[in-house]
This record gives C-alpha cells, sequence and structure tokens, in this order.
C-alpha cells in the first residue's frame, strides 16, 4: 500500500453581510425591550436588511432562559413559523387596490367595533370603546381595523378566494425564500380549492387580517423590503463573498425574486398610507424623534384567538421613507403587549444605522417630521 503524504491546504474564507455595531445595537434594544416588567418577554427577534441589496445586517433571536437571562437558542426568524397577525393587512388592502377593488377614496363602515362575518364576530381592538365608525382606506391601516380589511377583501373575493390566495403570490407573498439553512421554515398559505385541508367561507376574512396563514419573520421582513425597494422583492442575502488569502475569488450576487409587485400607482398609495401607520397611525412610537429622516412601517398583533389579550407583537417598516429608502427592520416579540411597543426597538435601530457617516447623507423634508 502506498501512502501519500499530502500537505493540508487552508480553507476559503466567506465574508458575511452582518454589520457588528447593528447587530450590537438590536440585540441590546431587544433585550432591553423584553425585559420591561409590563412586556415580560419570553422570545424576541429582529432582523435589519439592506433595501436595494438583501444584505442581512443583523438577525438576533432572543429566547428567554429558566434563569430569567436571554440567549440566542434557535435561528427562529428563519425557522419558526407564525402567523403574521396585523402586518399581513398591508398585502391584503395592496391587492384588493392592485386589482381594482379599492382606491385611497374607498371608505368602510367599521361599526361599533364588531361585525357579523360568516357567523363569526369580526372586532377591532376598540370595540370596547364603541370602535371606528367610518374610515378611509389609509385610515383602515393607520388604526390597523380588522373590520376594515376583511370587509374589503371579502366582498371582493368570497366568490373567488381562490383568486385572492393567487393574488397574494403574485405580490411576492408566501413564496419559498430557498435560504441557505438547515431547518428554515417556508410559508405556508392555505388554498382554497385544497383537498386535504376543509375551506370554510370565514377562513378569507381571517386570513385578510393575518390569521389562517404561517410564516417566518423573514419572510415578512422580506415583502416590505420589495415595498421599499420600489416594488423589487430581493432575496435575503447573508454572504457577501468567498475569499482565498484574503482575496476575492467569488462574489455573491443579488438575486431578485419578483420583479414588479405590482403596479407603480399601487405602490405609491400603499407607500403613503405606510408612511401614515407611523406619522399618524398606531406606528407612531417608532416616529422619527428628532432624527432627520421619516420612517414607514405597519405595527402587528396576533393572537391564540381574535379576541384574546395579544400574544405577539411586531413592527416592520424601512428608511428614509421621504428618499430612496436604505433600510428595512422587522422585529418580533412574544408575550409582548401591543405591537407598537416593537417600533421602539426599531427606532433605536435606525438612530444608530443613520448615525454612523459611512451611510451617507439624508434627504430630509423637516415640514413632514413628527
Amino acid at each position: 500500500v502506498q501512502i501519500i503524504d499530502t500537505e493540508a491546504e487552508d480553507g476559503h474564507d466567506l465574508m458575511s453581510t452582518i454589520d457588528v455595531d447593528i447587530q450590537d445595537m438590536a440585540e441590546k434594544a431587544l433585550i432591553a425591550k423584553l425585559k420591561e416588567p409590563m412586556v415580560n418577554g419570553i422570545l424576541g427577534m429582529a432582523i435589519v436588511m439592506e433595501v436595494a441589496t438583501g444584505e442581512v445586517k443583523a438577525i438576533v433571536n432572543m429566547h428567554r432562559g429558566k434563569d430569567g437571562n436571554y440567549y440566542e437558542m434557535k435561528n427562529s426568524a428563519v425557522s419558526d413559523l407564525m402567523e403574521p397577525g396585523s402586518t399581513f393587512k398591508t398585502a391584503s388592502m395592496m391587492l384588493a387596490m392592485d386589482d381594482g377593488h379599492a382606491t385611497l377614496k374607498t371608505t368602510v363602515d367599521c361599526s361599533g367595533g364588531i361585525y357579523p362575518m360568516h357567523g363569526r364576530k369580526m372586532k377591532d381592538h376598540n370595540w370596547h370603546r364603541g370602535g371606528y365608525g367610518v374610515l378611509t382606506f389609509s385610515q383602515i391601516l393607520e388604526q390597523s381595523s380588522n373590520i376594515g380589511v376583511s370587509r374589503i377583501i371579502d366582498e371582493a373575493y368570497k366568490d373567488n378566494p381562490q383568486r385572492y390566495v393567487d393574488g397574494l403570490r403574485r405580490l411576492g407573498v408566501g413564496i419559498p425564500l430557498n435560504l441557505p439553512f438547515v431547518g428554515k421554515g417556508e410559508p405556508v398559505i392555505p388554498q382554497p380549492n385544497s383537498k386535504i385541508r376543509y375551506w370554510s367561507k370565514s377562513d378569507l376574512p381571517w386570513m385578510s387580517i393575518g390569521y389562517v396563514t404561517q410564516q417566518p419573520v423573514i419572510s415578512t421582513l422580506t415583502f416590505y423590503n420589495g415595498i421599499a425597494n420600489g416594488g423589487k422583492i430581493v432575496k435575503p442575502k447573508f454572504i457577501k463573498a468567498e475569499l482565498k488569502d484574503g482575496q476575492v475569488i467569488r462574489e455573491f450576487p443579488t438575486e431578485v425574486l419578483v420583479e414588479q409587485m405590482c403596479k407603480p400607482s399601487t405602490l405609491k398609495d400603499i407607500q403613503f398610507c405606510l408612511n401614515n401607520v407611523v406619522s399618524i397611525g398606531l406606528g407612531r412610537r417608532a416616529g422619527n424623534g428628532g432624527k432627520l429622516f421619516q420612517v414607514s412601517g405597519k405595527t402587528g398583533t396576533a393572537q391564540h384567538g381574535i379576541t384574546t389579550a395579544s400574544d405577539h407583537g411586531a413592527f416592520v417598516c424601512y428608511a428614509p421613507a421621504d428618499s430612496k429608502p436604505k433600510i428595512a427592520i422587522a422585529v418580533y416579540g412574544e408575550k409582548a403587549g401591543h405591537g407598537t411597543t416593537m417600533g421602539q426597538i426599531a427606532k433605536a435601530v435606525l438612530d444608530t444605522y443613520f448615525d454612523n457617516p459611512e451611510v451617507g447623507d439624508v434627504t430630509t423634508n423637516e415640514n413632514e417630521l413628527s
């Protein structure tokens, strides 16, 4: 037997997209919020993505241990499937507008905060205070009205719910991201024509407000990143390049998943609504706070039952919204109370990002800053 002794060669290095400063800030802000007595979080996630490239600048997954401290135990933001809750309403409203079923002038009577929907009661979060009454299209998203969204979608698609589900996919909702991770989660979007799962009439209105479906947080962020990116959805990217002896031998380009989510007019109107969510709606806690950039986004809550207290809080946003957006953020907390509390975490990360001189100048309209 001939034994050949071959000298070992150094392996190749991979250049990550993670920014250690942003990662550190996101982690500190998330833990601080989870530790608040009124939050008492058991799980928190935060993802920061560069809009144009899809590069993930930070990804934080904090699980509370038995000792009460928080640890990175699992990449839940990529692997865990959960109901997206109110962050899903943006997709529903975008589709209704793109299909010609609604405009910014559309109004919906949200009644006294309780509305009968196929044998079940749809409630807005302020139902005990008498509800919202009549809301405009933008106000429905600003106030995250369950009734407003579900009435628009049910009226438009109840006779053909498959058209709603197919339309969501056209927008980029529920598409597989095919991320390079073991145990990654892919969105689960029920099909009305499926022979496996029974579809009831109430599924459509509840699906329209973020229930029935399941997806990982990174899928939700990827969708909103597309809104910020002019309608182009790009795949989240974690590796920039492959190196050998310090030299780049292969770069990983940005991969486009959806070239154009919707009509340009639809995108413009949805961007307008998302800006209002933060400037005058439920997302005000993530407002600009004196910083010279604007934020657009959507609050989110999800519950085990639509009438119970919130179990999950979320906030998804991008900035600067008054010029070409550079960064998108998704924050999620379990047992986190109302979703707007998560906006404070996003705000802390945004402040750190735009305080970095390497980011460059940010166009500002000071008259529009809150």
